[in-house]
């Protein structure tokens, strides 16, 4: 299979402990991208946008499931909504674009939202609406990070092993 090119920050993760020619086996490299609406008065994203993040974590469940790779659907869905919406909600272009790329040891999940700030995590109160969506993220994905230009969010999560037949 051919190798992708994933970015420097997303190859500075899986070198780290690993030799430095060891490219993981990219299975598939699907990008998506969907239009946003302006946030409402408020700051809410609308939801006529919101509803497409439902359909990008469809997408995502399909494509892992047709790669064998179920046990890893819902935490993606979860991922996949946080990283969205935060796109979403602080993206600075129109666009925002999902990117899956299936390896044979690794989920990599890349929001492209346009916006150089860089997300932080913060600590929200415990009454707060929202303020968690990274720590979520740091909770459920092996890593994550934010591209050197602010523009891009990306975690890994690892593919279960194969388990053995018991005799």
């Amino acid at each position: 299979m051919a190798v992708t090119a994933l970015s420097r920050e997303i190859l500075a993760e899986l070198h780290s402990g690993s030799p430095a020619d060891a490219l993981p086996e990219v299975l598939e490299d699907v990008s998506m991208t969907v239009e946003r609406e302006p946030l409402t008065e408020g700051g809410e994203v609308r939801g006529s946008t919101a509803v497409r993040v439902g359909q990008l974590r469809k997408i995502a469940r399909a494509k892992l499931a047709l790669w064998g790779l179920s046990a890893l659907v819902e935490d993606a869905q979860l991922l996949i909504s946080e990283l969205v919406t935060n796109g979403f909600r602080y993206g600075t272009q129109r666009e925002v674009g999902l990117r899956l790329v299936i390896c044979l040891e690794l989920l990599v999940l890349e929001v492209d939202d346009g916006s150089p700030e860089r997300p932080q995590l913060r600590e929200s109160s415990l009454d707060a609406l929202n303020g968690r969506g990274l720590l979520l993220v740091s909770a459920l994905a092996e890593s994550w990070g934010v591209s050197e230009d602010g523009k891009r969010t990306w975690c890994l999560l690892r593919v279960p092993a194969p388990r053995q037949a018991h005799r």
